[in-house]
């Protein structure tokens, strides 16, 4: 028996409707039911809590700080002078704090140096291992920092590979033996350039001392040797002077191994020299500072001399967006024009308002890692975002820096790691 369908066409039968149903159902299956969650972002997973304890611990980073600036931190000057600094970073009035005398900056490093030291130790020490502690090779280590998974080798890959491991085997043997009979000459070591922008008041320096001081006391003989460049824009010579001469003494670190190098200059002037009159220069608040010397570096130049394996701005940035972001933005590019493929670098600043800023004709707040993920990564940016967070605690141990000439607190900053493609 067959039927005239509603719209009085053609005859159909019975039958014809349920396999096109069936059809339509082959063709349309339901989708399946994840079991497990997608994995989140990996640039954006925090990092873990970090290893402790340290060694040297944190309490020895703060008795050698003390040991530097003794003079300064006993002395009944020391207080008003920190609630004076306090008063000018306030009013973002940076550059009468780090062009400021002597006594100034020494005042300064010791209020900030020391929590800043320990945290940027334990920040290098998670994300950039490899540049101190010499085993295998950075690209290897940032690579256990992604969750993506590797394929299997097929058979005749593996038995290659195998052949290769026992040549490998064989080399790496030579090479253990003539660096325990002390044969090893310094030019055979892998020399690590660490370049530190902004890195004056120290923290960088003794930050970089720990974690080279740690690979000393497991690995004394196999180790690379390091070489570090700050730069700022005050007179930091003498208190980097101080710090440096406690960590050679009691840290045991020679010039052979660490070398020390600081250049006094101003990076916005490096990158447009005529961005202020002589003896002129711009405050975080556009006010011109008279009598501050403000004489460029050759940036391009100390790139190109020694190519960083590892570049620093550490509480830095926002102070530079502050006085002059198309100078900032200029210096960025800069560094993405003379840096190598394969330099790393890591950004680190507060995660308080002072680093956000205003963009665009309503004003609307942005903040500085954002800013910086837009300019310094996509497509034909030059860098990758390996890692970063965009709050993160550092906090001393219950104890530690308790006896303090001034209360040391704790930090909470954000930070990038990029890596030059």
């Amino acid at each position: 028996m067959t039927h005239r369908s509603r719209s009085g066409g053609p005859l159909k039968k019975h039958g014809g409707k349920k396999q096109q149903t069936h059809t339509r159902k082959l063709h349309h299956p339901p989708p399946l039911r994840s079991e497990t969650p997608p994995l989140p972002v990996p640039d954006n997973l925090p990092l873990p809590p970090a290893e402790g304890p340290f060694n040297p611990p944190d309490s020895e980073l703060l008795a050698l700080i003390h040991r530097a600036l003794h003079s300064t931190l006993s002395s009944d000057e020391f207080q008003p002078t920190i609630q004076k600094i306090k008063g000018l970073l306030y009013d973002k009035k940076w550059l009468e704090v780090f062009c400021g005398p002597e006594g100034l900056l020494e005042s300064y490093a010791g209020r900030w140096v020391p929590s800043r030291a320990a945290c940027f130790r334990e920040l290098m020490g998670q994300l950039v291992g490899e540049v101190f502690d010499g085993e295998g090779s950075v690209d290897q280590e940032l690579g256990k920092l992604s969750l993506e998974d590797e394929s299997d080798e097929d058979e005749e890959g593996a038995e290659e590979e195998g052949q290769e491991e026992v040549m490998k085997d064989k080399e790496e043997s030579g090479k253990v033996d003539k660096e325990a009979s002390g044969n090893a000459s310094p030019a055979e070591k892998p020399a690590h350039h660490i370049l530190s922008l902004g890195g004056g008041a120290g923290s960088e320096l003794l930050a970089i001392s720990a974690l080279i001081r740690s690979t000393l006391l497991t690995r004394p003989r196999a180790h690379p040797s390091w070489t570090w460049t700050g730069i700022d824009i005050g007179n930091w010579h003498n208190v980097l002077k101080k710090l440096e001469g406690v960590v050679r003494m009691d840290w045991e670190i020679t010039e052979d191994m660490l070398e020390v190098e600081y250049v006094k200059g101003d990076l916005m002037a490096s990158i447009k020299p005529a961005v202020a009159k002589e003896g002129e220069i711009k405050d975080g608040d556009g006010e011109i500072i008279k009598g501050i010397a403000s004489g460029p570096i050759d940036l391009k130049g100390l790139l190109t001399r020694k190519s960083p394996a590892l570049i620093t701005l550490f509480f830095t940035l926002a102070e530079l967006l502050t006085q002059s972001r198309p100078l900032t933005l200029s210096l960025l590019a800069t560094l993405t024009a003379q840096c190598k493929p394969g330099t790393l670098f890591l950004i680190a600043d507060s995660a308080s308002d002072i680093s956000e800023f205003a963009i665009g004709a309503e004003g609307r707040k942005w903040p500085a890692w954002m800013v910086v993920d837009a300019v310094l990564t996509g497509k034909g940016k030059g860098w990758e975002k390996v890692r970063g967070e965009d709050s993160r605690w550092f906090r001393f141990e219950e104890g530690v820096g308790a006896g303090w000439a001034c209360k040391l607190e704790n930090t909470r900053y954000w930070y990038r790691l990029y890596r030059r493609m």
